[in-house]
């Protein structure tokens, strides 16, 4: 979602910080990427790993009423890319992350955003989510054994996100083998 007076830090293609640029101005053909952070809240309940999914709001401009990752959202101009997934964190589903518990993923290009990935162990914490700015409608639990069935109704550019499919595999595979 948009805000008033918001401005959006870009990379290039090696991640290098460039300038800023209004949401309104971006222009999707260029050699520049809008940076996002990404997060994937998980947690092993009743022995089973599971991963956090917002349900996007069907009144967003895009992908409305899909879901998508737990957390993610563009990183304004010349902020930290960690303090990013912590702000969208508390803005879309109403948490606190502690900084040191973020653990990054990988970076990638999908289109034209340059995605920072971190993954978040959110045992024993409660569900206590909030939606206060009206971009998620709700967040669910899905199991990684039900992952396969849940997977064609998140929304279509992460859905054929290759790379973000292979890093929760990957991660899922970690977990689950106790390596992280």
């Amino acid at each position: 979602m948009e805000h008033p007076g918001e401005v959006w830090q870009e990379f290039d293609y090696n991640g290098e910080r460039l300038g800023g640029i209004e949401p309104h101005d971006f222009d999707e053909v260029n050699t520049r990427y809008t940076g996002g952070s990404a997060v994937m809240l998980y947690r092993m309940h009743d022995g089973e790993l599971e991963f956090l999914f917002q349900h996007r709001s069907k009144f967003l401009k895009g992908n409305p009423d899909k879901w998508d990752v737990s957390t993610g959202g563009h990183i304004n101009l010349n902020e930290p890319v960690i303090d990013a997934a912590i702000r969208e964190a508390r803005e879309e589903i109403g948490v606190g992350l502690e900084k040191e518990k973020l653990e990054f993923a990988e970076t990638y290009i999908r289109k034209d955003i340059l995605i920072f990935l971190y993954f978040y162990n959110w045992a024993d914490r409660g569900d206590e989510f909030s939606f206060d700015d009206q971009e998620v409608e709700e967040v669910k639990w899905v199991k990684y054994s039900e992952l396969e069935s849940f997977l064609p109704m998140l929304k279509s550019n992460l859905l054929q996100d290759k790379k973000f499919m292979a890093c929760l595999d990957e991660w899922s595979n970690k977990i689950l083998d106790g390596n992280i």
